[in-house]
C-alpha cells in the first residue's frame, strides 16, 4: 500500500478540522480558545500550510469530539 505524502496528510486533516469545527458551529477563534491556540494557527492548520505538535492535536481532537487518529483518517466522512 503506497503511503500518503505529508502534503496529503496536512490536507486530510485541514479539511476534517475545518468540517468538524463548521459543524460544531464554531469559529476558528472559538475553536482556538478551546484549543488553547491562536486563531491564525487554527487558520493555518485548516489551509494545510502548517504542522502541528501531538499535544495541540490530541488538544484539537478532544475539542473537536473525537479520537485523534481521526483526524488523520481520508477514510472518515
Amino acid at each position: 500500500m503506497k503511503q500518503p505524502d505529508p502534503k496529503t496528510t496536512r490536507r486530510v486533516l485541514a479539511r476534517r478540522v475545518r468540517t468538524l469545527r463548521k459543524a460544531l458551529d464554531l469559529t476558528q477563534e472559538e475553536l482556538a480558545d478551546r484549543v488553547g491556540l491562536r486563531q491564525a494557527q487554527i487558520s493555518e492548520l485548516e489551509s494545510a500550510r502548517n504542522n502541528i505538535k501531538i499535544d495541540n492535536l490530541h488538544r484539537l481532537a478532544v475539542a473537536l469530539g473525537v479520537r485523534p487518529h481521526e483526524l488523520l483518517d481520508d477514510r472518515v466522512p
